[in-house]
């Protein structure tokens, strides 16, 4: 399955998840990294527990897998690049 753009998603998690990638930019100038990267590993907890990746049963994967794989890696880079700009070494799987 290759990982696609976002279309599809759209659950309160994933909605949510993606607002605090957008604001990432923001908390960076701001200078308060440290607590936004709480906020959003908990945002991409959400996500990951209520919105499957990975195709259930006998489901088929489709679009909305891909757009929700996408939408992990989109929050492992993030919460890794906040870590090393705080001075934290990211663990290699998140």
């Amino acid at each position: 399955m290759e990982a696609g753009p976002p279309e599809g998603l759209g659950r309160r998690e994933e909605l949510a998840l993606l607002a605090l990638l957008g604001e990432m930019p923001g908390w960076v100038r701001q200078g308060e990294l440290g607590g936004f990267l709480v906020r959003l590993a908990d945002g991409f907890h959400d996500v990951y527990e209520r919105c499957p990746a990975l195709p259930q049963g006998g489901e088929e994967p489709g679009a909305l897998h891909a757009a929700r794989v996408t939408l992990a890696e989109a929050a492992r880079v993030a919460l890794g690049n906040g870590l090393k700009m705080i001075g934290e070494t990211p663990r290699e799987r998140i």
